[in-house]
């Protein structure tokens, strides 16, 4: 039986095709002119990803290029949000809480996000990183990411400073040179499949990172070393607050060592006291005591108002300068001459040449050695500690100023005040950075010297130098000598403040600063303990730091002392503050 098309029927579905064509027309039409923009934008982002590419942080180095600050490969986890389906976050969360120790919520915040690349965790462990590849989806990834290293922990933490995750400077060196240390960054852009995997043939722009240039430090490694060695021995054995020394070239300006007691380990920085992590050299003041008598009596030699045969009534250690000033001595002494007022360390006597140059020379000079301002240090924080002008001194102030009262400074204008003296009258401006090198090793920048004067005769140096020695030999600094080896230096014994007014007689800051050989000065150095128990005479607290410090960097060095060089390399390895404990600080004669 033969059908036959009901020919109505056939109308209407013609009918119904000519009405639907144009439909399909003006979608296809719509998707592929008006839509096409939005379309292909979406399909970017749904198969292509850009991946940051971090570049390596520039190193920092000794200036024998030992390694001080570097960059390890540590493996950080990210995911692909947009790819991922509401299911399959949900099956993800739990294994990565339990893969990467991440909370839930964070999880949950993190990969609801519409974006194609989050962080889940940086600086992951290889462990973690391992459990991330076992999960084996295709929207999770692990690259490798530089952290920043400091190979000697402790040592220079608070001169170095740190850098947060994404490597960026905070603190220090770290923060002062940023520009320089970064480099640039760079990124890949790259494709992937239906699965999310990444299609390196399809690979569609890279832009190279580059890398950050190289600091190269004044700091010798070895001299830094025995710095810390010495002056963290003290700081314990003499329950100390704290403790810093620093030890420079006198005639460049170039800092060996920076030593800050107590110390942070800059590789877990989160877990250090905020505290331990400044920079005490160059942050912390206080009245530098009896070291500054060193300015007043090379002004008054200078001044041409008192001489080496000058001689000072001590008053048997006890003056009345006017009805309500009395000033002490340690121990009591009658008629002292120049030399005796500074190797005994009498305060008399210092205000008695002081009054001879009078107040207006006194400030000038005491400028001149570079107090009251900055030094200009290339390190951020830097303090200028305290000098009032004469306008503002009152009439105890001639009194006090001579001997260290009064005034502030850090132990970085102090160490560069002594060098005064040890380089031939000259004010040298220290500094941490001896050059920059580029990613190829090239050098782009070299630090020079900087200097200023004379602003003592060659005679005047030549005359403390010789006081400063006997200082050594025959005053309060004998335990900074160094058999072989002729030390200069003077002592401090300085009360601190009183909060409640005035000066404390149970907290004190002790200080060593000096210089050697004596003859012709390689090294200075600053020691500086606060708060030192039971003891606190600077010339047995910090002379022996000194001592030690020195004379194995010396050696170092090349420096041959006087005698038996067997016998002086013997010597080094001996415990000079065990030594020091055998003669009563109680006995000795000043400060």
């Amino acid at each position: 039986m033969i059908s036959r098309i009901s020919e109505k029927r056939f109308f209407l579905v013609r009918l119904l095709l000519w009405l639907i064509f144009p439909i399909i027309l003006y979608q296809i039409f719509k998707l592929s002119v008006f839509n096409q923009k939005f379309l292909v934008d979406r399909a970017k982002l749904q198969q292509n990803v850009v991946i940051p590419i971090a570049p390596e942080r520039g190193a920092i180095f000794s200036r024998t290029m030992r390694e001080l600050a570097s960059n390890l490969k540590t493996p950080s986890i990210y995911a692909v949000p947009r790819m991922m389906k509401k299911s399959e976050r949900q099956a993800l969360i739990p294994k990565l809480t339990q893969a990467l120790g991440l909370e839930k919520k964070f999880l949950e915040n993190r990969l609801s996000r519409d974006k194609s690349f989050v962080w889940l965790k940086r600086h992951a462990s290889e462990q973690e990183a391992a459990r991330v590849h076992e999960l084996g989806n295709p929207n999770l990834g692990v690259t490798q990411e530089p952290r920043r290293h400091y190979p000697n922990g402790p040592m220079l933490a608070q001169v170095m400073g740190f850098c947060n995750i994404d490597n960026q400077g905070l603190e220090g060196l770290e923060l002062l040179y940023e520009d320089k240390l970064k480099g640039r960054p760079g990124f890949r852009r790259t494709k992937r499949d239906a699965h999310g995997k990444e299609i390196v043939a399809l690979e569609e722009k890279l832009v190279p990172a580059i890398n950050g240039s190289s600091l190269v430090l004044t700091i010798d490694h070895y001299i830094q070393h025995v710095t810390d060695e010495a002056l963290s021995k003290a700081y314990y054995q003499w329950n100390a607050a704290g403790a810093v020394a620093i030890v420079m070239n006198p005639h460049t300006g170039e800092i060996l060592a920076m030593s800050n007691q107590p110390s942070f380990d800059p590789n877990e920085q989160i877990q250090g006291s905020k505290e331990n992590r400044r920079n005490r050299t160059i942050t912390d003041i206080y009245e530098p005591g009896s070291v500054f008598k060193v300015v007043t009596a090379s002004a008054a030699l200078n001044e041409g108002v008192a001489s080496l045969e000058s001689s000072f009534d001590c008053e048997q250690g006890e003056w009345r300068v006017n009805p309500s000033r009395v000033i002490h001595d340690v121990h009591p002494y009658g008629r002292l001459s120049f030399s005796e007022v500074l190797i005994k360390s009498s305060n008399i006597g210092t205000v008695k040449i002081a009054q001879k140059l009078g107040e207006e020379k006194l400030y000038e000079y005491i400028k001149k050695f570079g107090f009251g301002e900055p030094t200009g240090i290339d390190f951020p924080g830097e303090v200028g500690g305290i000098l009032r002008p004469v306008s503002r001194w009152s009439k105890y102030s001639i009194s006090s100023i001579p001997y260290g009262q009064e005034v502030a400074a850090t132990a970085i204008q102090m160490v560069r005040a002594i060098s005064l003296i040890a380089n031939g009258g000259y004010l040298v401006r220290p500094y941490l950075l001896k050059e920059i090198r580029d990613a190829q090793g090239e050098t782009i920048f070299k630090h020079e010297p900087v200097k200023t004067g004379p602003f003592l005769k060659p005679e005047v140096v030549a005359q403390m130098s010789q006081i400063l020695e006997r200082v050594v030999t025959e005053g309060t600094g004998t335990k900074a000598m160094i058999e072989g080896v002729r030390v200069a230096g003077k002592t401090g014994t300085t009360q601190k403040m009183d909060p409640k007014g005035g000066y404390s007689h149970n907290h004190f800051v002790s200080s060593f600063v000096g210089f050697a050989p004596a003859e012709k000065p390689l090294l200075v150095m600053i020691v500086s303990v606060d708060d030192p128990r039971p003891y606190y005479y600077g010339g047995t607290v910090a002379a022996p730091v000194f001592g030690e410090a020195i004379e194995r960097s010396l050696l170092h060095m090349g420096y041959v002392p006087q005698g038996s060089l067997e016998t002086k390399v013997s010597r080094v390895t001996m415990n000079r503050s065990s030594k020091s404990e055998k003669k009563s600080p109680r006995t000795e004669s000043g400060n």
